[in-house]
């Protein structure tokens, strides 16, 4: 935070009233940035980042998918949190959160001053990085339904009689939810030739900084234990569902980077298409012949929960 900009100067009461979690991301995507080593500038209106990395210049704008009329409204979790069931889970990821995904980028994308046109981006790779906040705990099941809305597929999956793992695209042709219907497929509407890439996470939370600032020696002389937790995956091309991880970070040999658990999803469509190796700590995903083509590091968290513990409070 020493180093980062507050251009419209209202980042401290934003962020201590109505914008929590709007500059958290903003905040985070920045530590990420500064990881990957870029000159980060940040432009005055928009975008929030210009990335610069030898002659090359990438424009991001981050967005965050908020709470609609309707919506549990997010707010402190006490005790375990209620977290969706799995059948629920997945009649949302094709209907609801499609939509929600949706709405924010196509209202992005639709905008009267378009950001591709503005002359300081104009002939330059831009990209909008999203995250959701929509109710509590949901960017821990929610991403999956990105993909399916960006290039407008999902995947079905059997074991053939070896044994070996068969994967199928399945066209997308709309997502509909109480009503509302939006086509799917947001790489494939108009303007969207515009965007080069969606840089995503489902980590750019509170957790990830209370790790990070752990791990870098803060709350050290502090009674604490913290256990991290979730779902990683697994790079057997035989596998289906993803690998359980569990992680003491106070104890175990441990090291975690701001790169863990993004994702960039590579527009097929681009004007401007981007190098993968401008971002080599995260995942990678492009849209080839119909299916969905991923290059992914060792560990990478798609899912995770950070339980901090009073060691001092459970002795009592």
């Amino acid at each position: 935070m020493k180093s980062y900009t507050d251009i419209d100067g209202n980042f401290v009461e934003q962020f201590q009233t109505t914008a929590f979690d709007a500059r958290l991301w903003e905040l985070y995507l920045y530590g990420y940035f500064r990881e990957e080593a870029f000159i980060i500038e940040r432009p005055n209106p928009a975008p929030d980042f210009l990335l610069q990395s030898g002659t090359q210049k990438i424009f991001i704008e981050a967005v965050t998918v908020n709470p609609s009329p309707g919506d549990p409204i997010p707010g402190p979790i006490v005790g375990m949190p209620n977290l969706r069931g799995s059948e629920e889970k997945e009649e949302l990821l094709s209907s609801k959160m499609p939509i929600k995904f949706g709405s924010t980028l196509y209202s992005k994308l639709s905008r009267k001053n378009k950001y591709w046109e503005l002359p300081h981006v104009k002939g330059f790779p831009f990209v909008f990085a999203i995250a959701d906040f929509h109710e509590n705990q949901s960017m821990v099941w929610s991403s999956s339904a990105l993909y399916k809305y960006l290039y407008g597929v999902s995947h079905d999956f059997y074991y053939d009689e070896s044994g070996e793992l068969i994967i199928s695209p399945l066209k997308i042709e709309t997502h509909e939810f109480n009503g509302k219907i939006i086509p799917s497929g947001f790489f494939f509407q108009p303007d969207a030739e515009n965007v080069s890439a969606i840089l995503t996470s489902s980590s750019g939370t509170i957790s990830k900084f209370n790790r990070m600032g752990f791990l870098a020696g803060f709350g050290r002389d502090e009674v604490i234990k913290i256990i991290y937790f979730g779902e990683r995956h697994d790079h057997d091309p035989n596998a289906s569902l993803p690998l359980k991880f569990v992680i003491d970070i106070s104890e175990d040999e441990y090291t975690e980077n701001w790169a863990d658990g993004i994702s960039m999803f590579h527009n097929p469509n681009a004007i401007h298409p981007i190098d993968e190796e401008l971002f080599p700590q995260i995942a990678h995903h492009k849209f080839v012949n119909g299916q969905i083509v991923s290059s992914i590091p060792d560990f990478f968290p798609h899912s995770s929960m950070t339980i901090v513990l009073s060691q001092e409070a459970s002795k009592k």
